[in-house]
């Protein structure tokens, strides 16, 4: 499937694509552009804005409708789970979904986990790509209000991609997206998510641990946890050394990422398996980059202390990312990045 920079206003760093979504064995169905493609998340996440959402019939289990509630760095999403249809390529497979709804109440137990984080308007909904089904490590169910609770395995949010026919369904490659100029960017990039990773022999396989994690050594730390995220827009790592956006006189709306300027950088990536790699990358002022007008940057970062998240300026190196799933994943949560030419 082509993957594209997100129309949307204010987006930058953001592959989406266009999924059609419709009502299981209907012909009620939408086009919805916009769909963030996200290695670091698990399962299909869709705005209750949108209209086909509020005709997608909602789970039930033995004590009533479903509601989930997801947790993101940047907060949770609480909203109920419903069934789709959801076309891949030329491959439509019905799958679990969870609508994201600021409106509603969550419970509790989801607020303890963070404030709440509406993708709109930057987005229309997430496409999470990590592993075959979201878990407890990310995940809160709730049947008829009542929970956290344990809840049947089919009725779990799960990635689309799992369920699509072999060979196509044991991970997933972005790749195409090209180069941009380190110090400008470019105004749009576009790529190629696919389906399978049959054709990735000559990538290196960086096997994860049970959080999704490999590690990364980097400016004399060789213990980050690691991981890469094509959802989060900057390259956010452990370097205190760059001056961040709160040191400096900017806009609020920029706190999260640095204002300086820090070229030929590198660092180690090694799985739990010991192969590793070597991402070398630059940091530009963010000030810099936003003022250019372009959307898409390959040295855009932010602070993170403890981890080296390689968000999607990694993949505008020229690299295939991917991820794949091991035959016990279900199990272990364990799975591995793809990495390479």
């Amino acid at each position: 499937m082509v993957v594209y920079q997100s129309t949307c206003q204010g987006s930058v760093n953001t592959p989406v694509v266009t999924l059609t979504i419709c009502v299981p064995h209907t012909n009620t169905c939408e086009d919805v552009p916009n769909i963030l493609v996200d290695l670091g998340s698990t399962g299909l996440r869709l705005s209750h804005t949108l209209s086909i959402s509020s005709q997608l019939p909602q789970e039930s289990g033995d004590s009533g409708p479903i509601t989930e509630c997801y947790a993101f760095v940047s907060g949770y999403n609480y909203g109920p789970v419903v069934t789709a249809t959801i076309t891949l390529g030329n491959e439509a497979v019905t799958v679990p979904v969870q609508i994201s709804d600021s409106t509603l109440p969550a419970p509790s137990s989801c607020t303890t986990t963070g404030p709440s984080a509406p993708f709109e308007p930057a987005i229309n909904g997430i496409l999470g790509l990590l592993f075959p089904q979201d878990d407890t490590l990310d995940g809160l169910y709730y049947e008829g209000g009542a929970g956290p609770t344990t809840v049947s395995t089919s009725l779990v949010v799960q990635n689309p991609v799992f369920l699509m026919s072999s060979p196509e369904n044991n991970g997933v490659l972005l790749s195409g997206f090209g180069t941009v100029s380190q110090t400008k960017g470019a105004p749009s990039v576009s790529g190629l998510l696919t389906f399978g990773t049959g054709s990735a022999s000559s990538l290196t396989q960086l096997e994860t641990n049970n959080f999704a994690e490999i590690s990364a050594s980097y400016k004399g730390n060789s213990n980050l946890a690691a991981f890469f995220d094509s959802g989060s827009n900057g390259l956010f790592i452990d370097n205190s050394s760059i001056p961040s956006i709160l040191s400096c006189s900017a806009s609020s709306g920029l706190s999260v990422f640095f204002c300086g300027n820090a070229p030929s950088q590198s660092a180690i990536l090694t799985g739990t398996n010991s192969s590793s790699v070597t991402l070398n990358f630059s940091i530009e002022s963010a000030q810099t980059l936003l003022a250019t007008g372009n959307q898409d940057f390959s040295t855009l970062g932010g602070p993170f202390s403890g981890y080296f998240d390689a968000g999607f300026p990694a993949f505008l190196y020229g690299y295939t990312i991917g991820v794949g799933w091991g035959p016990n994943v279900n199990t272990t949560d364990e799975g591995y990045f793809l990495y390479g030419n």
